[in-house]
């Protein structure tokens, strides 16, 4: 249903915005020591052919005036492909980041369709307030030639072809209430914008929507900022600021530090290069200092190794003790020397931890074009009181593995990795002198159970503790076979201690199964 946009005089607005700038942060209004507001989440969505990152310096600004790190979130998504799929996966994204929760969300450019769709397609009652910075809400000028030439806007990225004026997909989005549910729609034009001008004659004022509440820049001191430009412009931000004035936000009383955060893994999956060469890299920034995790210029891009669940992470970095907040950030590009090529941002954006967001194990992820998606799995503890505990090793042993011989020549190992970054094998061998590894069918090691313990008096913690194995058959006339592979991860805020047994799989039936036991005190 079409609802009444409240009316705004310019000469209110502005009181508005100057009690703003003379107001303190939100988060200096706090009541009982110690709290903090957690407002409604923010969530940021880039344009076309941009990533995540585009909307780091909008994030920071929000963060100046009082918003929580953990309120904030940058979603990036595959913008080749067609807006429909991406309101799918923004919903996902949504119920995975803030569950149960309403949130704002500004939405830059091909972004505003994007999450247009996801309010039209029900998605309404989740969003308080919806922005829009140089929305092509009714198509780009430029795109009209995707009309005649769909095919070819399709071979490039489908999302294009639905940008054209006159689209099935902006036909079916503007049908009807174009502002539907009880959020609040709020959308920014700029007459200096290049790419969605307000003045097209082939697509006039294609930001502005029916029932919603639309400035024309440049209104007093906003100046005229190009279509990049919204993203940066102050007088904007200060509006949305003011805007999102209007929800309602709770006291809470974050954790106090110190704290030591872990990466445990990362890994690069989902994409559809068949052997991605990946720079850039991933950090970890913690009160203020920024560490490399793992890091590649361009001229020394590599495949990351995806016989690494670490990803080849620097243990030296990656685990840290910090009072305040955590800042992981992911870049991923593929390097395509082909000429005529852009490199590929495969996954990009950061996620913040502060006190307020909760102990354990957490999963970020990252996304980008060509299917590009990186995981982070971190976890976080209280540094002072977590327990000490220590891992043990009770057996491990190839359950099955069919190469056509019955003693494959085993190489790799199993390991045991900590919260300080020390990874200690448990047992190992190099390609060059394989073994054969106990076996169900045909042991030959003296202890038929391989039975091996790291030292009983050796303790490990605070922090989650990792178990790995990787284990290949060297085949001397052929390719290497994986005959098993994978992580098992204990994390002391929310796992039992006790003794559990894990199946590791791999090629040709790989099977190896590793009984193990944490004991704490």
């Amino acid at each position: 249903m079409r609802r009444a946009v409240p009316q705004r005089p310019f000469l209110a607005a502005l009181l508005v915005l100057l009690l703003g700038l003379l107001t303190p942060a939100p988060a200096a209004a706090a009541g009982a020591a110690g709290t903090v507001l957690r407002h409604t989440p923010v969530v940021f969505v880039h344009g076309y052919g941009d990533t995540a990152a585009a909307f780091d310096g909008f994030e920071d600004y929000l963060h100046a005036h009082g918003y929580l790190g953990s309120d904030l979130a940058e979603w990036g998504y595959d913008w080749t492909e067609s807006n429909a799929a991406n309101a799918d996966r923004f919903g996902a994204f949504l119920d995975r980041a803030f569950p149960g929760r309403q949130v704002d969300v500004v939405a830059h450019s091909m972004g505003s369709l994007v999450t247009r769709r996801y309010l039209k397609d029900g998605g309404a009652a989740r969003v308080r307030a919806w922005v829009s910075l140089g929305g092509p809400n009714h198509g780009a000028g430029d795109a009209v030639y995707c009309g005649p030439f769909g095919p070819f806007c399709d071979l490039h990225a489908a999302s294009l072809a639905e940008m054209a004026p006159g689209s099935a997909f902006l036909t079916a989005l503007n049908d009807g209430d174009e502002t539907p549910g009880a959020t609040r729609y709020l959308t920014f034009s700029s007459a200096c914008d290049q790419q969605v001008p307000p003045g097209d004659s082939r697509i006039p004022e294609s930001t502005r929507l029916a029932g919603a509440e639309n400035i024309l820049l440049p209104v007093g001191d906003s100046g005229c900022p190009s279509h990049g430009g919204l993203l940066g412009n102050d007088w904007i931000r200060q509006r949305i600021l003011t805007e999102f004035a209007a929800d309602p936000a709770e006291p809470v009383t974050p954790a106090r530090g110190p704290f030591r955060i872990t990466v445990n893994q990362a890994r690069l999956t989902g994409s559809e290069e068949n052997a991605p060469e990946i720079y850039d890299g991933i950090t970890l920034t913690t009160d203020g200092t920024t560490t490399a995790l793992w890091h590649r210029d361009r001229a020394a891009a590599t495949a990351f190794p995806d016989w690494d669940p670490w990803y080849g992470l620097d243990d030296t970095a990656r685990s840290r003790v910090f009072t305040d907040e955590a800042t992981i950030r992911v870049t991923a590009t593929d390097a395509d020397y082909s000429a005529g090529n852009n490199d590929d941002v495969l996954a990009a954006g950061r996620v913040h931890w502060d006190g307020a967001l909760g102990f354990g194990r957490h999963t970020a992820l990252f996304h980008g074009v060509d299917g590009g998606e990186v995981t982070v799995v971190y976890t976080v503890t209280p540094e002072p009181a977590a327990p000490v505990c220590r891992i043990r090793v009770d057996r491990a042993e190839l359950a099955y593995f069919d190469d056509g011989t019955t003693r494959p020549a085993l190489y790799g190992d199993i390991a045991v990795r900590t919260a300080d970054g020390t990874r200690t094998p448990l047992w190992s061998r190099s390609a060059d002198s394989p073994a054969t590894f106990p076996n169900k069918g045909a042991r030959t090691d003296p202890d038929p159970y391989f039975y091996q313990r790291i030292g009983a008096a050796t303790s490990y913690g605070p922090g989650p503790l990792e178990l790995s194995v990787r284990l290949w058959d060297h085949d001397a006339s052929s390719a290497d076979d994986l005959v098993a592979r994978g992580t098992a991860d204990w994390n002391p805020y929310g796992d039992a201690p006790g003794t559990r047994t894990t199946a590791f799989q791999g090629d040709d039936g790989g099977r190896v199964e590793v009984t193990w036991t944490v004991l704490c005190g």
